[in-house]
C-alpha cells in the first residue's frame, strides 16, 4: 500500500515574556529596563506618601501656623481667612488673605490665592524657603479718590532695619520673587453715582535684590492690549531713584470709567510713557525727567471731526516734580514736538493742584515756529483749508490759561502773538483777494449763491465810501479790537468764558471771515483748528483794511442776503452810503443772528431785547466819540421804518435768543 505521510505537528514556540524567565537568562538591556521600573514604582510610592503625609490635617495645620506668623511679621494686620494645602508640585496654596485699612476695617488688598514655590537647594538641607510666591487675584481697595492708596504705601514699606539685619548676615537668602495674575485697583468716585474706576487686571512680577543697606526692586508689568511696563526702584542709606517706563498704553489697558468720562474715543494707537528720577529723598516727593509720544495715535468725537481723526506724532518731554502729600504735580521746561524730528515744537508748563480743589496752570511758548513745517506736519483734517493765502516764515507767541479744572467761568486766559516775522509766500497765493472775486456763499436753507466781491457787483461798497458810524458800529458790535489784535482777542475769549463759560460770540471779524470764505458752518475743534489758521493767512497777507472790505460785503444780512449793499437795500429801501446812525446800528445788531432777525423784519418789530441792544451800541458810538450829544439825542429819537413801510416799532414777540458761533 502507498505511503502516507503522518502530518507535521508544529514545533513548540519559546514563552518570550522574559519576566517569567530565571533572571539569570536576562539580557543586559532587559535587566536595565527592570531596574528602573523598580526605581520608579519606588519613587511613586515615596511621593504619594510625602504628598498624602504633607497633605494631613496635623501639616496642615502647622503650615498655616506658620504662614500666619510670616503674615504678621511681614505685613502686619493681616489675615488668613482660609487654609493652607499642598499641591501635586509639593507647593503650598494659600488664601483668602486681607489686608483691613486701620482706618475702618473695611478690606484694604484681597488677595484671593498665593501660592508658595520654595528653593530646591534649601529644600534639600532641610530649610523651607520661598524662591518664587504668586498671587492670584490681587483686588486693591483704593476708596474714595485714592485716599487709601498712602495707608497701603505705609503697609507694603519694608522695614527699616531690614537692610541692617541682612548686611550682619550675608548668608542670608535673597528675597523671593513675587509674581501676580489678576491684579485690579478700584477707586470710588466723589460722587457714589458715578461707578467707580477699575484698573486692570495687570500680571507681573517683583523682584527685590538686597545690596547691604540699600535695596533694588524691579517690577515689569502686562495689561490689558499691548501694555507693557517696567518700574525700577532704589532705596535704603541715602537718595533712592526710580526709572518708569509703559509701552504701549491704548485704549484697551484704560478703565472702562475713564475711557467713558473722555471726550473722545481712542479708536487706534497707543502712548509711551517714561519717567527717569535718579535722585530721591523719598518716593512721595520729588522731580525727573518725563516723557510722551504717541504711535499712530487716533481719535474719534462727534465734537472733534465726523470722521477718526489722526493727529501727528507728537512727543513731550520735560522736568516733573511731585508731592503726594501737597497733591501737586508740575511739568516744567517742556518740549511738545509735533513731528518726529523735532523741528516743530513748542515750549509747555503744566501745574495741577488738587487740595482743597483742583486747579491747573497751563503755559505755551514758540519762539520761532516755523509756518511751512507746521503745515506740512498736520494731518489733512487739521491744515490750512484749500483757497487760504500761502505764507512763510516764523510765528512766535504765548499763552497761558488758569483757574479751576471743573470751572471754565473763573478760567483766566492771557497771552499775545506775533506775526511780524510771517510774510505772504508769493503774489499769486493772495492775488485772489486783494482783487474782485467770486464767491459761492451758503444759503440757510441749503444750497448756494454766487456773490461779486468787487466793483462788478452794483451793491458792492468800497469800505472808504461807508459811513464811519456804521463801521465802527459794526467793529464795536463784533469786534471792539479789530485793529489791535492779530487775528484773536483773547480779552473777548476771557470775557465769553466768563458770562457762562462758553467760547459763544469771541470769535473776531477775521475768523468769522476765514470760516465764510473757506470752511463749513459744521461746528467741530478741527474745524476751528482750520479756521485759526486760515486766520493767521489773512492777517499776514490781506491786512486789516482789505479784511474788513470784504467782509462787510460779504456778511450775511438775512436769508440771500449779502453784504451791506444788498442789506441797507433789504431792511431800509436805500443806499449803505446813506444810513442813519440808528439804522446802521440796528444792522450791526442783525449780525450774530441774521435768519431770525429776519422773522422779526416781516413782522416790521423789534423785540425789547432788541431796543435795548441798539440803545445801548448808540451809547458805546457816543462813548467812543464817534457820536456828538446832539446825534446821540437825534438817533435815540429817530423811528426806524422797513423796507415796504413796515414801522419798527415794538411787538409782542419772544425775546431773540443769543447767536451762536
Amino acid at each position: 500500500m502507498p505511503f502516507t505521510p503522518s502530518p507535521q505537528q508544529p514545533h513548540p514556540q519559546p514563552d518570550r515574556r522574559w519576566w517569567r524567565l530565571p533572571v539569570g537568562t536576562w539580557s543586559l538591556e532587559q535587566r536595565r529596563w527592570f531596574a528602573l521600573g523598580v526605581v520608579l514604582g519606588l519613587a511613586l510610592v515615596q511621593y504619594l506618601g510625602t504628598l498624602l503625609m504633607l497633605r494631613s490635617a496635623p501639616v496642615r495645620r502647622a503650615l498655616r501656623t506658620r504662614a500666619v506668623a510670616a503674615l504678621a511679621t511681614r505685613l502686619p494686620g493681616a489675615r488668613l481667612e482660609g487654609g493652607v494645602s499642598v499641591d501635586a508640585a509639593f507647593r503650598p496654596v494659600m488664601g483668602p488673605v486681607v489686608l483691613p485699612s486701620a482706618d475702618d476695617g473695611a478690606p484694604l488688598v484681597v488677595v484671593d490665592r498665593i501660592m508658595i514655590q520654595p528653593r530646591l537647594w534649601r529644600l534639600l538641607t532641610g530649610h523651607l524657603e520661598p524662591a518664587l510666591v504668586a498671587l492670584s487675584g490681587v483686588h486693591i481697595q483704593g476708596g474714595p479718590e485714592g485716599r487709601r492708596l498712602p495707608e497701603l504705601a505705609r503697609a507694603l514699606r519694608p522695614e527699616r532695619d531690614q537692610g541692617t539685619r541682612e548686611a550682619l548676615n550675608p548668608a542670608a537668602s535673597a528675597p523671593p520673587v513675587l509674581a501676580f495674575t489678576g491684579l485690579d485697583l478700584r477707586l470710588e468716585e466723589a460722587s457714589s453715582r458715578r461707578p467707580p474706576l477699575v484698573v486692570g487686571p495687570l500680571g507681573g512680577r517683583l523682584r527685590l535684590d538686597r545690596m547691604g543697606r540699600r535695596t533694588q526692586a524691579l517690577l515689569t508689568t502686562e495689561g490689558p492690549g499691548q501694555l507693557v511696563g517696567t518700574v525700577e526702584a532704589t532705596w535704603g542709606d541715602g537718595p533712592g531713584a526710580l526709572r518708569m517706563h509703559l509701552h504701549g498704553l491704548g485704549a484697551e489697558a484704560l478703565p472702562e470709567g475713564l475711557r467713558r468720562g473722555l471726550p473722545f474715543e481712542i479708536r487706534s494707537g497707543a502712548l509711551d510713557l517714561t519717567l527717569e528720577a535718579p535722585r530721591l529723598d523719598t518716593f512721595s516727593r520729588g522731580e525727573g525727567q518725563f516723557k510722551l509720544a504717541t504711535r499712530n495715535l487716533t481719535l474719534f468725537a462727534v465734537r472733534l471731526d465726523p470722521e477718526p481723526l489722526g493727529p501727528p506724532p507728537v512727543r513731550v518731554s520735560g522736568r516733573v516734580r511731585w508731592d503726594a502729600r501737597a497733591r501737586t504735580a508740575d511739568l516744567d521746561e517742556a518740549t511738545v514736538a509735533l513731528d518726529a524730528a523735532g523741528r516743530v515744537a513748542l515750549q509747555a508748563a503744566l501745574s495741577i493742584a488738587l487740595h482743597p480743589e483742583p486747579r491747573f496752570n497751563l503755559a505755551l511758548r514758540v519762539d520761532a515756529l516755523d509756518w511751512t513745517a507746521l503745515t506740512a506736519t498736520l494731518p489733512p483734517k487739521l491744515a490750512p483749508p484749500p483757497g487760504a493765502p500761502g505764507i512763510v516764515g516764523q510765528l512766535a507767541g504765548g499763552l497761558r490759561v488758569t483757574g479751576p479744572l471743573r470751572d471754565p467761568v473763573e478760567w483766566q486766559v492771557e497771552g499775545s502773538m506775533d506775526l511780524s516775522r510771517l510774510a505772504p509766500a508769493s503774489q499769486d497765493s493772495v492775488a485772489k483777494l486783494t482783487r474782485s472775486f467770486v464767491h459761492q456763499a451758503q444759503v440757510a436753507g441749503g444750497g448756494l449763491r454766487r456773490v461779486i466781491v468787487g466793483p462788478e457787483n452794483p451793491a458792492f461798497v468800497p469800505l472808504a465810501e461807508l459811513p464811519d458810524h456804521f463801521v465802527r458800529a459794526v467793529l464795536e458790535s463784533e469786534d471792539a479790537g479789530f485793529y489791535g489784535h492779530p487775528g484773536f482777542d483773547l480779552s473777548a475769549v476771557q470775557e465769553a468764558l466768563a458770562s457762562g463759560g462758553r467760547l459763544r460770540g469771541a470769535s473776531t471779524l477775521t475768523q468769522q471771515l476765514a470760516k465764510n470764505l473757506f470752511l463749513s458752518r459744521e461746528r467741530t475743534l478741527s474745524r476751528k483748528v482750520r479756521e485759526a489758521l486760515a486766520t493767521v493767512a489773512l492777517e499776514v497777507a490781506v491786512g486789516k483794511r482789505r479784511i474788513l472790505e470784504i467782509y462787510l460785503n460779504l456778511v450775511e444780512w438775512g436769508d440771500g442776503v449779502n453784504g451791506i449793499g444788498e442789506a441797507a437795500r433789504h431792511w431800509f429801501g436805500k443806499d449803505a452810503r446813506a444810513l442813519s446812525p440808528k439804522e446802521a446800528v440796528m444792522l450791526a445788531t442783525v449780525i450774530p443772528n441774521p435768519v431770525r432777525y429776519e422773522m422779526y423784519r416781516r413782522k416790521g418789530a423789534l423785540t425789547p431785547a432788541w431796543v435795548a441792544r441798539v440803545a445801548d451800541l448808540l451809547g458805546k458810538l457816543h462813548t467812543i466819540g464817534v457820536l456828538d450829544d446832539e446825534a446821540l439825542r437825534a438817533a435815540e429819537a429817530e423811528n426806524l421804518t422797513f423796507a415796504g413801510g413796515l414801522p419798527a416799532g415794538n411787538g409782542p414777540l419772544e425775546p431773540a435768543e443769543e447767536p451762536m458761533d
